[in-house]
């Protein structure tokens, strides 16, 4: 029974380890593996105790703690603790208190303890992804090594259609292979100018010039 304002020994206990960095100097290493033995030992001659459960502590505090207190037994104390732990065992495998502890001690070892369970992975979330940047979004691709520019490519399509484009009013080209209208466009550009009528005075007169 705990008194009002006490503290229950197991908190008090705790406690006193979260308080070991500063009772570093005042404590030693060996005073608390003593303090754990005590408790150990308790364990070592309560009923109620099996192998399974004696192979987690002896785990638990380690082997030197564990064996220094098996071995302080006494004769009686190793025989009712082997006995507990192995109820059909044979007087005479226990006869003395060095027999009894490795009796137990074999027990201990056969005994497979589960495998402490992996700690989970925090799994790392994938970084977002980047913003768009609005003004690199804006500004087109630059043009390709065998593409030209827009303003290229414009230009050179406008000089295309100046060219394609023809004067109405050129003359058009006259070919020998044109057929009987450039043969008659020839005729006529080549002819002489026509004669005068038959009736004109003036060139029916002969010239008297001396």
């Amino acid at each position: 029974m705990i008194a009002d304002g006490g503290v229950p020994g197991a908190d008090a206990l705790r406690a006193l380890l979260g308080l070991q960095t500063q009772l570093e100097g005042a404590v030693t290493d060996k005073e608390w593996s003593a303090a754990a033995g005590m408790i150990v030992k308790k364990l070592l001659l309560s009923a109620g105790q099996t192998p399974d459960s004696l192979a987690i502590i002896k785990a638990a505090v380690g082997e030197e703690i564990f064996i220094a207190q098996l071995k302080s037994l006494t004769h009686h104390q190793a025989r009712q603790l082997a006995r507990r732990l192995d109820k059909r065992v044979p007087d005479f495998e226990v006869s003395t208190a060095s027999a009894a502890v490795a009796h137990a001690r074999k027990l201990l070892s056969a005994v497979t303890l589960p495998e402490p369970l992996p700690e989970p992975r925090q799994e790392i979330e994938p970084p977002p992804p980047p913003l768009p940047d609005p003004v690199s979004h804006d500004v087109p691709p630059p043009p390709a090594e065998n593409e030209a520019a827009p303003e290229e490519a414009e230009a050179d399509a406008t000089e295309e259609t100046t060219e394609e484009k023809k004067d109405p009013w050129a003359r058009p080209s006259v070919s020998l292979s044109d057929g009987p209208e450039a043969e008659k466009e020839t005729t006529d550009t080549d002819s002489s100018p026509p004669p005068p009528p038959a009736g004109s005075s003036y060139f029916g007169r002969r010239s008297f010039r001396t």
